[in-house]
């Protein structure tokens, strides 16, 4: 793997997502087969640590009452992996119960996104699912009560030098806010949900009909609110294509995919037109593809023939062999190959020439706020300079 990481021994795609699908499947019989003609070592745990699956993995194979036939090694680190995710888990309940009681005083309307709704929802055990961080959704408009709200909690807002505040405000996206507080972590507050230039120049997303179609779900006794399941499953469906170009994390953010049409059923109709009117058809097929393939997810034949790009663009995204980047953790989105995947997966070739023209040559608004820059002899400089700093980023 890259960056160091251990390989898996052996390593071939299938035997990994064997693994995969029969740990995730409903028959509790699935994983006492696999390992019945496997044997797993040591390394398995550490790249199912490296994945975020450790969690998830043990509680799987204790209740299937497989755990007694690993190797002890591989049984005490995963053991000792998810006790250790029992007290920072704990820290995360805390602080989500905290957070969500401060904007409630605030009167600030929230849906929460991902982890947080995932593990309360999908997950046998909120402890199968590690969170990095807490995401919020909140309407623009009431970014100021939510802020002081979180400030009020102990946090400050953190600067991103490569996303000014200014930026932000302008096209949409995130605030990140911090604590020195022991036992706290990332808050994100994010508006809209989807978001990103790709999301700006090639969809046509309705964001307000997925606010208006939210649904209720308790998080440690609070009531709170998430996405629909066909919103929900479009929604992680982007963020783990476009938001992070098949890198980190990995095999997670597709098991999130797996358990959503497993557990929450989406109406499949309904995520199809959504997904072809929103012109995100090419991504769906992208991701729910890995997933039928690593995890043997349940989609109807029908919904990936109303999802599928033309054949030509289907071999194009196989090449890019995105099941073996997530199972080798290799950060192919970054670098050169990011503005490939990113041009591979729009729906129009129209909205690609956009995407393209707009990243090398963004309007004077972006450059002002991306570069804190007011004078017009500025802005020009900037617009020479901006192509040869993304050439520079995607040679770094």
């Amino acid at each position: 793997m890259d960056d160091g990481r251990d390989r898996l021994s052996p390593e071939p795609v299938e035997r990994a997502a064997a693994f995969l699908g029969a740990l995730a499947a409903d028959d509790p019989g699935a994983v006492a087969g696999w390992l019945a003609a496997n044997r797993p070592d040591a390394s398995w745990g550490r790249w199912l640590q490296a994945q975020g699956l450790a969690p998830y993995a043990y509680h799987r194979l204790r209740a299937t009452g497989s755990l007694a036939v690993l190797p002890d090694d591989l049984k005490a680190f995963l053991r000792a992996d998810y006790y250790q995710g029992i007290a920072l888990n704990t820290l995360q309940r805390q602080e989500a119960e905290q957070v969500l009681a401060a904007l409630e005083r605030a009167g600030v309307e929230t849906v929460l996104l991902k982890g947080t709704p995932l593990a309360y929802t999908v997950y046998d055990d909120p402890l199968c699912r590690f969170k990095g961080d807490l995401d919020i959704w909140i309407r623009f408009e009431q970014l100021a009560e939510a802020t002081a709200a979180i400030q009020g909690a102990g946090y400050r807002v953190a600067r991103n030098v490569d996303r000014p505040p200014e930026l932000t405000l302008l096209v949409g996206g995130e605030q990140q806010m911090v604590s020195d507080l022991p036992g706290t972590g990332l808050i994100e507050l994010q508006w809209p949900a989807f978001r990103g230039e790709w999301v700006r120049h090639t969809t046509r997303i309705d964001h307000g009909l997925v606010w208006a179609r939210r649904m209720p779900v308790r998080i440690e006794g609070r009531a709170a609110y998430m996405m629909a399941p066909e919103d929900l499953l479009i929604h992680l469906c982007l963020h783990q294509a476009i938001n992070h170009q098949f890198a980190t994390p990995w095999l997670r953010n597709l098991l999130d995919v797996h358990l959503v049409i497993q557990r929450l059923t989406p109406d499949w109709e309904q995520v199809c037109a959504r997904a072809r009117s929103w012109r995100v058809s090419t991504v769906m097929w992208t991701v729910l593809s890995l997933a039928e393939e690593l995890f043997g997810t349940a989609v109807p034949g029908g919904v990936m023939m109303a999802l599928s790009p033309t054949s030509g663009r289907r071999w194009a995204i196989r090449r890019l062999r995105l099941e073996r980047r997530l199972i080798e953790m290799s950060s192919v989105g970054y670098r050169h190959r990011r503005f490939l995947i990113q041009l591979l997966l729009v729906d129009r070739l129209r909205d690609a020439a956009r995407l393209s023209w707009h990243g090398i040559f963004p309007g004077a608004a972006w450059l002002r706020a991306r570069y804190g820059i007011n004078t017009p002899g500025a802005v020009w400089r900037a617009r020479l300079t901006h192509p040869l700093r993304l050439f520079l980023s995607a040679r770094a």
